[in-house]
């Protein structure tokens, strides 16, 4: 893995910018751009492979913003197992990102890490968001009315966690934590998808 981070210094810029939201029912829908700057004429980005479980509740589309190419993935209803199956899909390896749910009571907690002490402080662009229906009780990232943000660094080893306390017999809507943090574009673990494809990025010039 830490041949691949190498080799996506050598590449260019990557960004990810992930939002999810969880429902009072512990249902997590979300957003997250994954794209790359590209290297060569037609360079689309990376390519995400969906576990066939999950497709019909997921849908990609292509990005290209501010010189980066690539995909925004966007899921809805998919529980706490889901979200870990879809990031283990295109992170079956690794263990430089890694994101986990988990109840206890009426208490959930989100735990997590990335890895990038492979990335130079100017090739990384990472946001994560996360939104809870209920009253935010700790956490390490930047609490807005719910609505959780993390930026890792370039550079570093990352590690974010947050606990909401609310019962899945709860009424609360959601909608606007999904709103909040839908603008900002599961689970750190697809930031992979970008490494790879990075990798094989260098290997076709070094063809060339």
């Amino acid at each position: 893995m830490l041949g691949v981070l190498t080799m996506l210094c050598l590449s260019g810029c990557v960004r990810v910018r992930a939002a999810m939201a969880v429902s009072p029912n512990d249902l997590v829908s979300g957003e997250i751009v994954i794209a790359a700057q590209p290297t060569r004429a037609g360079d689309q980005g990376p390519e995400l492979e969906i576990p066939d479980a999950v497709k019909a509740r997921t849908s990609t589309k292509a990005y290209n913003v501010d010189g980066y190419v690539g995909n925004t993935l966007s899921f809805h209803d998919l529980t706490f197992e889901e979200v870990r199956e879809l990031s283990s899909s295109i992170n079956p390896n690794s263990q430089h990102f890694q994101m986990s749910f988990r109840r206890s009571g009426d208490l959930v907690t989100m735990s997590g890490s990335v890895d990038l002490t492979g990335l130079p402080t100017d090739k990384a662009d990472v946001q994560i968001k996360l939104a809870f229906p209920g009253r935010v009780t700790k956490t390490d990232g930047i609490d807005e009315d719910g609505a959780i943000t993390w930026k890792p660094k370039a550079g570093e080893v990352t590690e974010f966690t947050a606990t909401a306390e609310y019962s899945t017999k709860g009424q609360s809507s959601w909608t606007r934590w999904v709103m909040i943090v839908a603008a900002s574009a599961i689970g750190v673990a697809l930031l992979v998808a970008i490494l790879a494809y990075a990798a094989r990025r260098v290997s076709l010039r070094q063809v060339q």
